[in-house]
């Protein structure tokens, strides 16, 4: 966002005139030069009272009390007085605010300011040309009912022709048949936030006015808005309470000093070309093309989802969006919107959260642990009353936000699979991108970033391979734990002190172990390849199992897609069969394991998708279905033998590049698209319809989690 602009704003005179009015209020009369002489005009405007008000006009012992009233204009109030005038604009439309049955609204208020904002409005216009509407607050917070005595006196008011004033507050939403109305019937105004403007006007308003003299260089000189808007009207208060213009900005210039930008996470730190980082980078160019007035909002990617494993940077990667744009960070959590207390409590603090990156904007807001939203497809229906509460406010705001620019909104998560679909279409979360664990490559980094002086690179290129299957989070804790023991035992650092905190056995690796799970991995490559399921985009393995993440395509439903997802699946356990002569047990285990997912495609081909021996026949409960019928386990049964079998004579017609392939894995630990796509060449891809196809996965299915090998 640029600084104010040089020239007047409109809202000036409109200012200037709710000021006027406030100090007629108070009693306090305008001076001029000619009533003070100098020396007094210094004595009277480096004195303060005890409040917190603009003590221009407070008494003084060194002046005579016929020259100084008695009473002062409380500072809030003043600099109130100027925010409305520059979300209102114009006078214009307080007339048009107190016409019969208008409806006007004030929005993204703080809960801080409401009072006073109301004391502004009582002074200043006259109350019985409207009603006016707030929540009722008690200690700064809303009270237990707000939300509901809200909507009820707003509603009731349109029994009456009466001109309405609604003050929304944060944490509190409009009824669904005001939000309907449209625009020209019922404006709505955010509260504007503190700006260069504003904070020029408030400065010439007050006892420091007599050392502005070019107002034009002042606001030159006060920090950027977009830095000035995360300032409160208290901390605003506190801040110009100085004897001079001189301390005054330099107070204000170390409230606002924004440590984040330069010590936080930055993108132009961060190597790479994966997904989630080519996706963060797009959305920072985006932004510096709006900001720059090349693009329009709606032209953009707004939202972004970063769903993977615990530990792989998620909240990291969101927070360097927003330093290497230059914008502020908002931080939200449903654990924390939970802990607010019971539904109301924490549908309060949501719609807080989203009402603070709107009066930020621009901003990034980011949301941890958006799966806790839920989902309403769950069978679970103890508490469905509550989820469902919880995921039409979410949506609701998800929506309010998405009408306004400068709002970047940034959903992260564990579970992408949890989530309710609604959350998740375009328009509430536009791109969606994995955070795998890291691979090899990016474990060196990583460990180049932080060991390079201290560790051999060879040493740091055994322990990235040796670490695979590791997060960043594990990373970063490792290190930071093997130099307290380096601090403690009085020694250098050493590669023995990170392979004991990473869990690295120092003793020769159980390469059987290793091939056997290279083995299986491969497998799953060369069939999807073979099948022409997708492309494979990743495959890694450690000690403690492997992964594939294949990129698939997408298909017509049909029973030959569903027959080739299952012979994948069971691909990694045919390959073990095939090149070792037997089979471990790593294709079991989780509800998520390769026969876990062959045995619901099976299942369901029999039970819910009328594609089984009984026709278009559906089950409410497959399972007990399954258990209770002898027939249709024979019938899955033979289902998961033909694809095995299937897949092992693929396997077969393509050993050479089945075990190429796994002697790579097994020495690179990790291997991305580029250097996996070469080893495919020389599989043949099958046609779809004729040798059965695809796949089941829906369009956001998290990765196949890795097989467990014994």
């Amino acid at each position: 966002m640029p600084k104010s602009q040089t020239q007047t704003p409109v809202w000036t005179d409109f200012a200037y005139t709710l000021i006027e009015r406030l100090r007629r209020h108070h009693g306090v009369a305008r001076h001029s030069d000619e009533d003070l002489t100098p020396s007094e005009l210094d004595t009277l405007f480096a004195r303060f009272d005890a409040g917190d008000g603009i003590d221009c006009f407070a008494p003084d012992s060194s002046l005579s009390a016929s020259t100084v009233p008695p009473r002062h204009v409380p500072a809030r109030q003043v600099l109130t007085a100027i925010r409305l005038a520059a979300s209102l604009k114009s006078p214009s439309v307080i007339t048009a605010a107190q016409t019969c049955g208008a409806l006007t609204v004030i929005r993204d208020i703080d809960l801080a300011d409401l009072a006073t904002l109301k004391d502004v409005l009582r002074i200043c216009f006259a109350q019985d040309q409207w009603q006016v509407i707030a929540p009722d607050v008690a200690e700064g917070a809303l009270i237990k009912n707000a939300q509901a005595r809200f909507h009820t006196a707003l509603t009731d008011s349109f029994d009456m022709i009466q001109p309405v004033l609604a003050l929304q507050a944060d944490g509190i939403s409009l009824p669904k048949h005001v939000t309907a109305i449209t625009s020209p019937t019922m404006p709505t105004f955010p509260m504007a936030r503190i700006s260069g403007d504003i904070l020029t006007t408030f400065l010439q308003s007050g006892h420091l006015s007599h050392h502005i003299s070019d107002p034009t260089a002042l606001c030159a000189a006060l920090p950027n808005d977009e830095i000035l808007c995360d300032l409160d009207t208290v901390t605003t208060c506190a801040t110009l309470r100085a004897k001079n213009l001189q301390a005054a900005l330099a107070q204000l210039s170390a409230v606002t000093k924004r440590d984040a930008n330069t010590s936080g996470p930055r993108l132009e730190d961060m190597s790479g070309e994966s997904p989630a980082l080519s996706a963060a980078r797009r959305i920072v160019d985006d932004l510096q093309l709006w900001k720059a007035g090349k693009a329009s909002w709606h032209e953009i990617s707004r939202s972004l989802l970063l769903y993977g494993p615990p530990g792989t940077g998620k909240t990291y990667l969101a927070r360097a969006i927003g330093n290497s744009a230059g914008l502020s960070v908002v931080s939200a959590s449903f654990g924390a919107w939970q802990a607010a207390g019971h539904l109301g409590d924490m549908l309060r603090e949501m719609r807080g959260s989203f009402a603070e990156a709107r009066r930020k904007a621009p901003c990034v807001l980011i949301i941890d642990e958006i799966d806790a939203v839920g989902t309403r497809n769950d069978d679970d229906s103890h508490g469905s009353g509550y989820r469902l509460q919880v995921i039409n406010a979410f949506l609701a705001a998800l929506d309010a936000i998405s009408h306004d620019a400068g709002v970047i909104l940034v959903g992260t998560t564990n579970r992408a699979d949890k989530i309710d679909p609604a959350v998740l279409r375009a328009g509430r979360m536009d791109l969606k991108v994995a955070m795998p664990l890291p691979d090899t490559e990016s474990l060196l980094v990583i460990l180049r970033q932080h060991l390079r002086d201290e560790i051999a690179d060879a040493d740091l290129q055994a322990l990235a391979r040796g670490s695979v299957g590791k997060s960043a989070a594990e990373i970063d804790a490792a290190i930071r734990a093997a130099r307290s023991d380096a601090r403690h035992s009085e020694t250098m650092l050493s590669l023995a002190m990170l392979q004991d905190h990473l869990n690295i056995d120092a003793s020769p690796e159980n390469q059987n172990l290793l091939w056997r799970i290279a083995i299986h991995e491969a497998g799953h490559a060369i069939v999807a390849s073979a099948l022409n399921l997708g492309a494979v985009t990743s495959l890694r393995i450690s000690p403690d199992g492997g992964q594939v993440a294949c990129q698939f395509n997408q298909n017509e439903s049909l029973l030959a897609d569903f027959e080739a997802q299952i012979a994948y699946s069971l691909a990694g356990r045919a390959a073990e069969r095939l090149v070792l002569g037997d089979i471990s047990a790593g294709a079991g285990g989780s509800d998520t394991s390769d026969l876990a997912l062959a045995t619901k495609a099976a299942i369901q081909i029999e039970t819910t998708l009328g594609l089984g021996e009984a026709g278009p026949v559906w089950h409410a409960k497959p399972n007990e279905t399954l258990r209770a019928t002898p027939r249709l386990r024979d019938r899955v049964r033979h289902r998961l033998d033909h694809a095995e079998q299937r897949a092992t004579k693929l396997l077969a017609e393509h050993r050479d590049p089945l075990e190429a392939l796994a002697g790579e894995l097994l020495h690179h630990r990790s291997m991305r698209a580029a250097e996996i796509e070469p080893l495919l060449r020389e599989v043949t891809p099958l046609s779809v319809k004729t040798q059965t196809s695809a796949q089941i996965n829906a369009p956001h299915q998290p990765p196949r989690e890795p097989p467990r090998l014994g």
